[in-house]
């Protein structure tokens, strides 16, 4: 069973960038984390205590325009986590997200030392109970925004687990890397897929359409292993689940 750290170390060892050949050792990775509503910001949560805050950074995180609840969750997490669990708050430098100057204000008054990270808003693909004939419109907008925001950002690492906002970022990227776009290393960026903890037979239809093209695809129950062989068992929420 692999352990959440090395499944990320193997990932980004191995697109190096010049930076990399510039200062040995003090590379960071530039980490695009896509947040979802309900289990999925949860899960997320807890892979983000994970990774390592003085290797990958800076973060964005990607939201949904109608997402009215991921991003309060995890502000408030953040801030428990700093108060209530003595050094906790180091794991946390630079993850705080904020969308406006109050936010940045609110980081502020809880820590001086706890800096922020921008949030990205796309459109989603398509909307609960939304008609497949106008969702073709939708779908399309999406990816054209996403398309945008990853010529932007230039993240070395996506870090999904699930949320159907996480397809079109994943695909967008993927075509980054196909196109004549993606000769530049900056655009060599990794993707991990992580399934969701409740997934023990079968995939989630985000995992479903991105298995091809990403990666590295983590999952937590080692029963998938015999539908899906490219996937890896990780333990890091499976560990935390009783905790």
């Amino acid at each position: 069973m692999t352990t959440s750290t090395n499944l990320l170390k193997r990932t980004t060892t191995s697109t190096p960038t010049s930076s990399t050949a510039d200062n040995p050792g003090e590379h960071k990775v530039k980490t695009m984390i896509v947040l979802g509503s309900g289990g999925h910001t949860t899960e997320m949560m807890r892979l983000l205590q994970e990774l390592d805050p003085g290797r990958y950074a800076p973060v964005i995180y990607v939201v949904a325009d109608s997402d009215t609840t991921s991003i309060p969750r995890l502000q408030k997490y953040i801030i428990r986590q700093g108060e209530g669990h003595v050094g906790q708050q180091g794991r946390w430098e630079g993850r705080y997200p904020a969308e406006s100057a109050c936010e940045k204000g609110a980081a502020a008054a809880h820590s001086t030392s706890l800096c922020c990270a921008p949030v990205h808003r796309l459109p989603r693909a398509r909307e609960v109970h939304q008609s497949y004939l106008s969702s073709i419109v939708t779908t399309l907008h999406s990816f054209l925004q996403t398309l945008i925001l990853l010529w932007k950002v230039q993240p070395e690492l996506i870090l999904a687990n699930g949320p159907g906002t996480c397809v079109p970022v994943i695909y967008s990227a993927f075509l980054f890397r196909l196109s004549l776009l993606g000769s530049r290393s900056s655009y060599r960026c990794k993707v991990i897929f992580v399934e969701s903890l409740c997934r023990v037979r079968t995939l989630s239809l985000s995992g479903k359409l991105v298995y091809p093209i990403v990666d590295r695809f983590v999952v937590h129950w080692p029963y998938l292993r015999r539908k899906y062989p490219m996937v890896e068992v990780c333990d890091v929420l499976v560990r935390h689940d009783g905790h």
